[in-house]
């Protein structure tokens, strides 16, 4: 299996030094991709919950410091060799898609070709309003989006008529150095988001979801992949999930992951079983000394026992 952690990218311990920290940490323990996550803007809450959380809130830290993926993954792009970089997820319907197919071409350029394109639509109704989208339209703008993407890096001029967008023999340059394209990893578990594995996902990367849940979506998915002409079987799935090193056994509201290293060991199994071929790791407790511990843990009393 491959393995990969998120970047701390928001809160008090998100800085540079973090990132390289991580990154070096990464490409010594031999982790195969590092990821960040994505908000653009922090407004009030007052539809939406933060998800996991029992206030539903943001933690205040948050509120503060959240950096860029584009910005974090440039950054590092230059200052690793081997570590894949990526986006888990990317909110695709809150930006302009031209910029972002542009943005992960030359990211893609500037990493010798080791960028992932992990897509969202995101839950987060007061953000993508108020940068001026509507919250309703975003599963139809991040299907647009990403033909729009496709075309962009595939064809030269590219051309596309949409509902939202339109391109008439545009050029565009540079094309990913990644060929078709970069990866595209598509999150999320609900209907619309295994309608848009189908269509464009490489990878399939659910959120928090566990190894049961995988198992139910499993068939939905499968007729979504056949109707496309396309074999479940070669997908590969990448769940994102909370990994913990803790004295005991998971919680209840815990994950798999969550526990002794035998728990998160069994943990990772179940999810094999369940089709998985690449776990992505979310840190809870968002520090660099207990990044730095877990990944070491993670390459030492983890991997080599699967």
């Amino acid at each position: 299996m491959k393995f990969g952690m998120s970047l701390i990218v928001r809160g008090d311990a998100a800085k540079p030094a973090t990132f390289d920290a991580m990154a070096r940490k990464a490409e010594e323990t031999g982790l195969d991709t590092l990821w960040c996550s994505d908000h653009l803007i922090i407004p009030k809450l007052t539809v939406s919950k933060y998800p996991g959380r029992a206030d539903g809130q943001f933690p205040e830290p948050w509120k503060t410091t959240y950096w860029q993926p584009f910005s974090v993954l440039g950054y590092l792009a230059g200052r690793t060799s081997t570590v894949r970089l990526g986006t888990s997820v990317l909110i695709l319907p809150m930006r302009n898609p031209i910029e972002v197919a542009a943005q992960v071409a030359e990211l893609d350029v500037l990493s010798g070709g080791r960028m992932n394109f992990g897509v969202g639509v995101g839950w987060f109704v007061e953000e993508t309003e108020t940068l001026g989208y509507p919250f309703k339209l975003r599963g139809a703008r991040a299907n647009e989006g990403l033909a729009i993407c496709k075309a962009l890096w595939t064809e030269q001029p590219a051309t596309y008529k949409g509902k939202f967008y339109q391109l008439d023999t545009a050029s565009f340059g540079p094309k990913p150095m990644q060929k078709p394209h970069p990866p595209i990893y598509i999150g999320g578990h609900t209907a619309g988001a295994l309608r848009r594995v189908a269509r464009f996902g490489d990878v399939w990367h659910p959120f928090k979801v566990t190894p049961a849940l995988l198992k139910e979506a499993r068939p939905e998915l499968t007729r979504h992949m056949e109707a496309m002409g396309r074999d479940v079987a070669r997908l590969p799935i990448a769940p994102k999930v909370p990994l913990t090193f803790q004295a005991g056994p998971p919680r209840e509201g815990q994950f798999p992951t969550e526990g002794r290293t035998i728990d998160i060991l069994d943990g990772i199994r179940a999810y094999r079983d369940e089709g998985a071929t690449e776990m992505t790791f979310d840190i809870l407790v968002e520090t660099l000394d207990n990044a730095l511990a877990t990944m070491d843990r993670l390459s030492a009393d983890v991997r080599p026992r699967l």
